[in-house]
């Protein structure tokens, strides 16, 4: 059946402290991680370090080279502030500046646009030591001085800045709980003046770039991590977490208006902006940048197996773990996106969605490559993406596939979120988290479906060097009507947020049992 493709760069990404190692190599600096797992602090014992990660700094070219594999048009990578400026300011290290320089121009060189995030979570220890890091508000200019580095050196070859990754995350998990380096136990305040400092830094950055006389068109946004919640309580949730409402008005709305929304700033004690500060920070996203992962839709089920389901509890070596996260259901890929595009009006980039196969299902090397689950996530959720620009007009110009390769989770290697696995087994002990692993590399199944699905249905609005067939082939097709898929949860009812959706779109959402993937794929070629 003929399909139209649609404008879309699809791709993956990652980040330099989950991916790199080479932590001690090429004049880099210390970062928060380094100085703590140096000192012996872990977040439980045998959790595994990121000094070798996946060895990403030392096969960096293999890695990129997946995406022309795959026939990706989109990456998103980190960079590290202390290979760049490992004093936190001051002297740049030119070895780091390469390194990027030259990871940048192979990007291109496979056929995909690059999105560069400024940081992700791994702050110089030079910075923490001088001024305690994002809880001053001294990071301010600190990492506005960074970002100009990145700029003068990288600007000519980047157009799709993101300035912190997810800042709620980064202050809530390294700040105040504290489950990441720097391990720093602070108050709820400090967790707010994080974020306020955050939200200050990333204006701060975008008004000294749109003043620069080379800017040749730099786009920026603030990625965030958003839950999709319908019925939605608002104001009346318990928590930030509970509520999209309540996350759009804290991650977002400043950014976009200037301003906490009221209903944060009625029910939580965060700082205030100056009249000068909101006039800094409103519209310095130019467009909307969403890591989404959660969808908590009329009380129904995760899909594929996640939160509640008793096999997937998350077996690390941790006896306070919690059940498997993500929720995932399809439902919110479409109704999380046009959401936020119906309340900002900007283009959209999904900076980040996946899946991670719970750690019962994948023992070994071999299991990890034979994702099922991965496989059967893309299958529901692929049309859905395409959904959003076909059905609902949103103007969706990227999505990134959280990640490409495994990586390192911040205090474990037992979630493997790749789509490419990376073996991080002891040949000695078959044991995860030893440091011990071969590190080898294999494409899994969820990359090829990805390939042909995507690599089928898009054309890059970036450039033409692939060109999309305008049929499914008969590979895709045989995989979206393949598997076993779980019952489907209660049907939307119409909930605070509820997204009016078309009859093919309807259809997709609401079918159940193993006839979901087939019907979902009939629907997306109507």
């Amino acid at each position: 059946m003929a399909n139209t493709p649609v404008k879309l760069a699809w791709g993956f990404g990652g980040s330099a402290m989950q991916m790199e190692g080479g932590w001690n190599q090429g004049g880099k600096g210390l970062n928060v991680f380094d100085a703590a797992y140096s000192a012996g602090r872990q977040a439980y014992a045998g959790s595994g370090t990121p000094f070798r990660a996946a060895d990403h700094y030392n096969k960096w070219k293999e890695d990129i080279g997946y995406l022309g594999q795959l026939g990706a048009t989109a990456y998103r990578f980190s960079v590290s502030w202390p290979r760049i400026l490992p004093n936190c300011t001051g002297t740049v290290n030119q070895e780091g500046v390469k390194f990027y320089s030259d990871l940048i121009d192979e990007v291109r060189r496979q056929g995909a646009e690059p999105y560069l995030t400024m940081f992700h979570w791994d702050l110089p220890q030079a910075c923490q030591d001088q001024f305690q890091g994002f809880q001053s508000d001294k990071i301010v200019d600190a990492f506005a001085n960074y970002a100009s580095v990145l700029l003068d050196n990288f600007g000519s070859k980047i157009t799709y800045f993101l300035t912190l990754n997810e800042p709620r995350a980064n202050c809530d998990f390294c700040v105040r709980q504290p489950q990441f380096a720097p391990f720093t136990t602070t108050s709820d305040d400090v967790f707010y003046q994080c974020m306020h400092n955050s939200i200050l830094a990333h204006g701060t950055v975008v008004q000294a770039a749109r003043a620069r006389k080379d800017n040749p068109g730099w786009k920026f946004s603030l990625p965030s991590i958003t839950d999709w919640h319908d019925p939605d309580p608002g104001a009346g949730a318990g928590d930030v977490s509970g509520s999209t409402i309540l996350q759009a008005q804290w991650y977002f709305d400043p950014c976009f208006f200037g301003d906490y929304g009221a209903d944060m700033k009625a029910k939580f004690p965060l700082p205030t902006f100056t009249a000068e500060q909101q006039t800094l920070i409103k519209g310095t996203c130019d467009y909307i940048a969403v890591n989404m992962y959660n969808s908590d839709s009329n009380g129904g089920g995760s899909i594929p197996p996640g939160e509640g389901s008793p096999y997937t509890a998350q077996e690390v070596q941790d006896p306070t773990a919690l059940q498997y996260w993500p929720h995932p259901n399809p439902e919110g890929t479409v109704a999380l996106p046009l959401f936020l595009y119906q309340r900002y009006n900007k283009e959209v980039v999904i900076t980040e969605m996946g899946y991670h196969v719970p750690r019962q299902q994948e023992s070994t090397f071999a299991q990890a490559v034979q994702d099922d689950l991965r496989v059967q996530y893309w299958q529901l959720n692929g049309p859905q993406v395409l959904s959003l620009i076909k059905d609902h007009g949103v103007p969706l110009t990227a999505m990134l596939a959280w990640s490409l390769i495994d990586n390192y989770e911040f205090e474990t290697y037992e979630f493997r979120w790749g789509h490419i696995a990376v073996d991080y087994w002891d040949p000695a002990t078959g044991l995860v988290n030893t440091d011990k692993g071969s590190l080898k590399r294999q494409i899994k199944q969820s990359a090829l479906f990805m390939k042909e699905f995507f690599g089928n249905n898009t054309v890059s609005p970036f450039n033409s060097r692939r060109n999309a067939t305008t049929t499914v082939s008969t590979t895709t097709a045989a995989m979206l009507t393949s598997s076993s898929v779980p019952s489907e949860p209660a049907t939307a009812s119409g909930g605070t947020q509820a997204v009016a959706t078309n009859s093919k779109t309807s259809d997709a959402e609401r079918v159940v049992g193993t006839g979901l993937a087939a019907l979902v794929l009939g629907a997306f070629l109507l």
